[in-house]
């Protein structure tokens, strides 16, 4: 989407400068889920996000299963699932 691909522009123009080391992965999630969170939120507080967290724990470990041979850090905020897919 729109909001990755400013942050992987953002991510290359530092490894470019030489102020991060690689350029990181982020992980993918669906707009529906995003939406749907977003709009029941006001009624689901913060369980209003499991699905979207959910969803970034099963990406991420179909993710670790491609690249076994890769450590891992896992960086989110309190928003979007994150606190929930950690």
């Amino acid at each position: 989407g729109f909001t990755e691909g400013r942050s992987y522009q953002l991510f290359a123009r530092l490894v470019e400068e030489g102020r991060m080391h690689s350029c990181p992965t982020l992980l993918p999630g669906e707009l529906r889920q995003g939406l749907e969170a977003l709009l029941t939120f006001s009624c689901r507080s913060l369980d209003a996000w499991r699905s979207v967290g959910e969803l970034k724990f099963a990406i991420f470990s179909e993710f670790c299963q491609l690249y076994p041979e890769y450590d891992f850090v896992f960086c989110g905020d309190d928003g979007q699932g994150d606190v929930l897919a950690g």
